[in-house]
């Protein structure tokens, strides 16, 4: 059973996940302590330790919980059929990266993840990885006619439209405008060279 799945099963080590998220991303890794996650989490010390052995293991269910959350989230908008093509990429980039847009603690987040890299090790670049390659594969698959040419792949948009998504997630003042800017792309995408 994975990690995921035991935290749809109980709800403690769920509502334990979910205030570490937040005393994580507001004072870091290092500030963070196992006391302040438990007092936020409203469990005892000793109650958390039962659940996770030391800060590290607290951290990467953490971590993980909120790349494995934003991927379905992603997921289940590129599955949508009642959302045109260009509406679905803009939903899905949005539900990956859009929550790390608009409030401190959201980028306070974002850079957490972003610098995380020796206590997760791959887990960062791995789910980013699963992201392109299911939305290439959407794209591939879904895209409008025209749209995908031999000089044009489904990989060359996902690759455009992901690497532009991750600029703007640092730049964007607003989701709003975060998502304003993946569709003014598309419509980009979509017109005619010449």
């Amino acid at each position: 059973m994975s990690n995921t799945e035991m935290d749809v099963e109980d709800p403690k080590r769920a509502a334990v996940l979910v205030a570490a998220v937040g005393v994580f991303g507001r004072y870091g890794f290092q500030k963070t302590s196992m006391e302040s996650v438990a007092r936020a989490a409203g469990i005892s010390r000793p109650g958390l330790y039962l659940m996770f052995p030391n800060k590290e293991e607290l951290y990467r269910a953490t971590m993980q919980g909120v790349l494995e959350r934003a991927q379905r989230a992603m997921e289940v908008h590129l599955a949508d059929r009642s959302l045109s093509f260009d509406a679905g990429i803009v939903a899905a980039l949005d539900a990956l990266m859009g929550p790390y847009i608009d409030t401190p603690l959201a980028r306070d987040l974002n850079e957490l993840l972003e610098n995380s890299e020796p206590r997760l090790g791959s887990m960062f670049h791995d789910y980013q990885e699963r992201a392109r390659a299911t939305l290439g594969a959407h794209i591939t698959a879904l895209a409008p006619p025209g749209l995908l040419h031999a000089d044009l792949t489904g990989h060359d948009v996902m690759d455009l439209l992901f690497s532009a998504a991750l600029t703007w997630k640092s730049t964007a003042a607003t989701r709003g405008e975060f998502r304003d800017r993946i569709r003014r792309s598309l419509q980009l995408i979509h017109r005619p060279a010449g």
